[in-house]
């Protein structure tokens, strides 16, 4: 049997021309692919402010610094999510606080996270797991409440919806990821939105290494340092592939829908003894950029993934709680029994713009065997 990748970017012949003409045009930073990406990005998600950078873990580390996050602050997230979360916050000399996830959907548990809350609590980080969104009317009742920053980590979700508001634009920053293995591909690349305005010069000075030279004015004719900063915007070559891409988001998102949507119809109703899928609010709007399944023991999950790759079909468990990893285990304070439930089940199917029709077929297929074996 062929094999079936667990994911394969969707790069066409017609993406190749604009990386030609990066080189044509000779110029590698600062250009016109950068700055139509943050058009388009800004435009479409209906926001004032957006900055391209090298991936969503500088977009975090802005986000941070912004916010002049300093020692003794803490800043409450999940466990399951990606190092980078975290590590923008330790970058800053303050504290990660991990809170619980909802068994149903991988998201933040807002219970969770109140209990969290401190005088020393500054923000809260939201992943919006695999492109659906966490409950938002919820959060920024909290943010209010206690006078907290917001940031969303939209690494899966870009192009996702709470209600009619793109998700990126609720909170106080949002952050996006075009990494190779996401939705959208600019090889390493993401993205920063700025939803309050009064960070968005000192953005500026801290995306272009703690200068003032984006400020300029003919009136002004040299720049010179004014804050901290690095040099976290996003290159010309990885911004044309990403332009590219734009130019067919929507042919992207329709084929991730149809494929997410034969795995779910294959599987809702299906009243099996092993696993379950994740749920998902149908008042908001997903990006589709994950699948899963969710097993009822390691030894489930693990022996279904095996019993997959044998059949050459490469479906992957996903992120290690945070929480329990060697250096993670210093920030733990109390259990997070869902976060370690559903880390021991989820496995992620499959799912890209170039999978087919028969191979979804024989993944679904796979599946119903093993859960009738097993």
């Amino acid at each position: 049997m062929k094999s079936i990748e667990f994911n394969k970017p969707f790069i066409i012949d017609s993406d190749k021309k604009y990386i030609d003409k990066v080189f044509k045009k000779n110029k590698y930073a600062d250009g016109f692919f950068q700055k139509e990406c943050e058009y388009f990005i800004k435009t479409k998600i209906k926001t004032n402010f957006v900055a391209l950078t090298q991936n969503c873990t500088s977009a975090l580390e802005i986000a941070m610094i912004l916010i002049n996050l300093k020692k003794n602050d803490e800043v409450i997230m999940p466990s399951y999510t990606f190092t980078s979360t975290a590590n923008a916050v330790l970058l800053r000399g303050a504290k990660p606080v991990f809170a619980d996830i909802n068994l149903k959907d991988a998201n933040l548990n807002i219970d969770s996270v109140k209990k969290k809350i401190n005088k020393k609590t500054k923000a809260i980080i939201v992943v919006h797991y695999g492109g659906n969104s966490c409950d938002m009317k919820e959060f920024i009742k909290i943010k209010k409440k206690y006078n907290l920053f917001l940031i969303e980590d939209c690494a899966h979700s870009f192009n996702g919806k709470y209600k009619n508001k793109y998700l990126g634009t609720i909170g106080d920053f949002g952050t996006f990821s075009f990494h190779e293995t996401k939705n959208l591909v600019g090889g390493q690349c993401g993205a920063l939105c700025v939803n309050n305005l009064k960070f968005s010069r000192r953005a500026k000075i801290l995306l272009d290494k703690g200068t003032d030279r984006s400020l300029i004015t003919n009136k002004k004719k040299y720049y010179s340092w004014k804050d901290i900063g690095s040099e976290y915007r996003s290159a010309e070559l990885p911004a044309a592939l990403l332009y590219s891409q734009f130019k067919k988001l929507e042919k992207i998102q329709k084929i991730r829908k149809a494929v997410w949507e034969q795995y779910f119809n294959s599987f809702n109703k299906k009243n099996s003894k092993n696993f379950k899928i994740l749920e998902f609010d149908k008042t908001n709007k997903s990006s589709y950029h994950i699948f899963a399944l969710v097993f009822k023991s390691l030894k489930m999950r693990d022996k279904f993934i095996l019993f997959m790759k044998k059949r050459n079909i490469f479906c992957y468990f996903h992120y290690f709680p945070l929480h329990k990893s060697s250096y993670g285990i210093r920030f733990k304070r109390t259990s997070m029994i869902n976060t370690e439930k559903l880390y021991n089940g989820l496995v992620r199917l499959p799912i890209y713009p170039s999978i087919k029709y028969s191979e979804i077929k024989s993944i679904v297929k796979q599946v119903l065997i093993f859960d009738k074996i097993s």
